[in-house]
């Protein structure tokens, strides 16, 4: 039997068994993970993300910074720039380089920014495996194990059909055995329920199924950063939570720059007589007093040349912008704003500073076990859609070009193989990236590179 019709046979079946999944209609009344004090902070780092700062404006001309989205991609690119994620069975491991690796760095991106993602494959009726990824903004959680991962929750997916809004819920349940999911759709904003093939986008769904596991179908991905917010919250928070503050004072630093500018422009004033009467035009050198219409020509006109302090505002943002690094554990200088190209990040990252270092390998120990759980996630569900799958640990090599010497790392590695101290299938691992078994594969009969006998 082929895979397709694997599964067609399959889907008319996975409706059994989705007791304890409750149709929820409506959402507001959900006990979630997820406490009002959370739910504000949450929408306030989305919004900032955005480059709405949710405080008083300063100026009537108010010119924030991209700061949050700079920041979070800059070190989203950092930790998944020269990642290498390979499953051991190949047909699984075509679909992981082809919909998740393109698709890291925006999911590390956007885990900084929420708090959190939580990441799940699903299969086509082509055969073809994507990975689904929801946000603090479009997940709701509702329960949580030991270690911070959701056991339970409601992605929330919104279309526009024939001019209404339409929201389908899809519960995922986790109880130790078996993992429930049931879609509902309804329209947006009312307590109406409408059948999902209502919608062509969803009409091809099952209402809902189960599938026999022993983690979670969905795998959480969370920042390693403790919750001072709601101290009796299981979810974790944004890179930013607590540079709020700060992201404010460099927005206004930045609006007073460019104030400074409009306040000190050159001008020259004259007696109305002067200019027989015609009135300045707004931002132009031009502008019109009433003299006494005794006074010299010299003394009828006068310049406005004032020096602009730019140099000084500059300092200004730079100031907010060092304690902004300090705030998200990055090293001193990585952002400088720059009159002629405005926020620019740095162009390397210096070894003998470990600030950013440390901050992405706390991200890359926390983004592993999550890359490891996808693969037996996507193993699982390839399993039970009747797919053979090659049994096997997956490979993770996060690469440190951007942090140290790769020839140096070399040298090191080859020189612990010779010692005897490093196998040399555990070379090939990580100087390929591929998975152990296949750096096995790869040696020769005899490994004379590493000084084998002959």
């Amino acid at each position: 039997m082929s895979v397709i019709t694997k599964i067609k046979s399959l889907l008319n079946g996975l409706g059994k068994g989705g007791d304890g999944v409750e149709n929820i209609a409506d959402l507001s009344k959900i006990e979630t993970a997820q406490s009002p004090t959370m739910k504000a902070r949450t929408d306030e780092w989305w919004s900032i993300f955005q480059g709405n700062i949710p405080q008083e404006k300063t100026h009537k001309h108010f010119a924030p910074l991209p700061v949050a989205y700079t920041s979070t991609a800059y070190l989203a690119q950092l930790v998944t720039g020269e990642i290498k994620f390979e499953l051991p069975d190949e047909g699984l491991n075509f679909f992981v380089q082809k919909n998740l690796i393109p698709n890291l760095d925006r999911i590390m991106q956007l885990t900084l920014v929420g708090g959190y993602t939580v990441i799940k494959p699903y299969i086509t009726r082509s055969g073809e495996i994507f990975f689904d990824v929801g946000t603090s903004r479009d997940f709701k959680p509702i329960s949580l194990d030991e270690n911070g991962h959701i056991t339970e929750g409601i992605f929330l997916e919104r279309v526009r059909y024939k001019g209404k809004i339409y929201e389908r819920r899809e519960h995922h349940r986790f109880d130790g055995e078996y993992h429930f999911v049931r879609n509902t759709a309804w329209l947006y904003g009312t307590r109406q329920q409408v059948e999902l093939s209502t919608i062509p986008r969803w009409a091809m769904l099952l209402p809902e199924g189960q599938i026999p596991s022993d983690i979670p179908m969905i795998a959480t991905f969370r920042t390693p950063y403790a919750n001072n917010i709601d101290l009796n919250s299981e979810l974790p928070v944004s890179l930013y939570a607590n540079s709020v503050g700060t992201l404010h004072e460099i927005d206004r630093a930045h609006s007073e720059y460019l104030a400074e500018f409009r306040k000190m422009s050159a001008k020259v004033f004259a007696d109305e007589t002067v200019l027989h009467g015609k009135k300045g035009i707004p931002d132009d050198y031009f502008v019109t007093f009433m003299g006494d219409g005794t006074s010299t020509a010299e003394q009828q006109i006068m310049t406005y040349a004032p020096q602009i302090r730019e140099e000084a505002h500059k300092a200004a943002i730079n100031t907010e912008l060092r304690l902004y690094e300090v705030q998200i554990g990055v090293s001193s200088g990585t952002f400088t704003f720059d009159s002629q190209k405005g926020l620019v990040t740095a162009t390397q990252v210096l070894s003998e500073d470990k600030t950013t270092y440390n901050t992405v390998a706390q991200l890359q120990r926390q983004l592993r076990p999550v890359l490891e759980a996808l693969s037996k996630i996507t193993t699982t569900l390839a399993r039970f859609y009747g797919m053979e799958v090659q049994d096997g640990e997956p490979a993770i090599e996060f690469g440190d070009s951007v942090f140290e010497d790769t020839g140096t790392e070399f040298n090191r590695r080859f020189q612990l193989v010779q010692a005897g101290l490093l196998k040399p299938e555990e070379f090939n691992a990580w100087y390929f990236g591929v998975p152990l078994e296949k750096a096995r594969e790869m040696l020769p009969e005899m490994t004379t590179a590493f000084g084998g006998d002959e």
